[in-house]
């Protein structure tokens, strides 16, 4: 099942924004602070609907620790949790809509507010009390083409007593894969999803593909406290340390592809860390593997020359040119947001003409 399209609304900086007609590979382009790095948060948030624990782990992707109440109010449409984020997406193959509205909850929700004693009240102002949020519902329906009505489930995250409480939906398991990696999670799991490859002897592909960065790359083992090392063809093996950032991060890529097939995978800053020699590899490199897994690719960039080598890698022939979308992102100064498609074909004409795709 992979996902066709997706509308959202009230969530982090964006107001509303539609997006339609995903391919097996998409490009997220656009200029600072229009939402490209919120936009793959949504799309993740949509594949889980079930799992009110993710409004925490899209903060730590971005550095942000939920230690304190109110904490949650970041994911909310400026700030306001009155705001609530509503999220609409199609799945295919097969067909599947899903509903998602993240709602606040207040601390002390289900008891009496504590108001100030007269003598107490240091500021003034006609509200009360102020209300803080101390978790987030989620309230969600997953539909088929065959049903004739919406089901309705609810989750929730809660902090009490200084406590994480998880409320699960009742009568639901989400089935379907997807995963967010970005620059600071990327080689979090590497080793445990290298091991699964490894014990399916699936690792040649990568190491075949690995050679166009090092020719003298021949095998990948793995080692004791999640070490990961490459033989050289010398007289001991080198860690990936030693390798440099481009080496990890494609087999990062690879291996992540190929450990959540038939699902998801999102990449926010895909060209972090590449040179722009080696984005060519990277582009086909993906191709060979989300295609070999089934695996669709959202991926998110700033880069003209990453733009340039994912147009490039996919236009020598109309199936690979049917496998990808680019979508740039613009954001008004009435802070209206949409974003402009292209087809593989479309962004080839643009760039020979050297129109401003980013």
């Amino acid at each position: 099942m992979s996902l066709y399209s997706i509308e959202i609304k009230n969530f982090r900086g964006i107001s509303q924004i539609e997006l339609n007609d995903f391919k097996s590979i998409n490009l997220l382009v656009g200029k600072n602070n229009c939402g490209k790095t919120s936009l793959l948060e949504a799309l993740f948030l949509s594949i889980g609907v079930s799992n009110p624990q993710l409004a925490i782990t899209i903060d730590t992707f971005r550095g942000l620790l939920h230690n304190e109440i109110d904490d949650f109010q970041f994911i909310f449409f400026n700030l306001d949790p009155a705001n609530e984020i509503e999220m609409n997406s199609q799945f295919v193959a097969p067909t599947q809509y899903r509903k998602l509205i993240i709602k606040p909850i207040y601390q002390n929700h289900d008891k009496s507010l504590d108001i100030k004693r007269p003598h107490e009240a240091t500021v003034t102002s006609t509200v009360t009390v102020e209300r803080k949020i101390s978790g987030v519902e989620f309230e969600f329906s997953v539909k088929s083409i065959k049903q004739s009505k919406d089901v309705l489930f609810k989750s929730s995250l809660e902090f009490l007593s200084g406590t994480l409480k998880v409320q699960p939906a009742v009568g639901y398991i989400e089935k379907f894969l997807g995963v967010y990696i970005n620059t600071r999670t990327m080689q979090q799991e590497l080793y445990e999803r290298l091991d699964k490859i490894i014990q399916l002897k699936a690792e040649k592909k990568f190491i075949k593909t690995l050679n166009v960065i090092d020719p003298r790359i021949v095998d990948i083992s793995l080692g004791s406290k999640g070490m990961i090392y490459f033989d050289l063809g010398l007289d001991r093996r080198i860690p990936i340390q030693i390798m440099g950032d481009g080496i990890g991060r494609l087999l990062s890529i690879l291996v992540t592809i190929a450990y959540y097939e038939n699902g998801i995978v999102l990449i926010d800053e895909i060209e972090n860390g590449f040179h722009a020699s080696t984005l060519n590899l990277l582009w086909s490199s993906i191709q060979d593997v989300a295609l070999a897994y089934n695996v669709q690719v959202f991926a998110t960039t700033h880069s003209l020359e990453c733009v340039r080598t994912f147009s490039n890698t996919f236009s020598h022939d109309l199936l690979g040119n049917d496998l990808i979308r680019l979508y740039r992102l613009e954001r008004s100064k009435e802070n209206k947001f949409k974003a402009i498609k292209y087809t593989g074909e479309v962004l080839q004409s643009s760039l020979e003409s050297n129109w401003e795709i980013r």
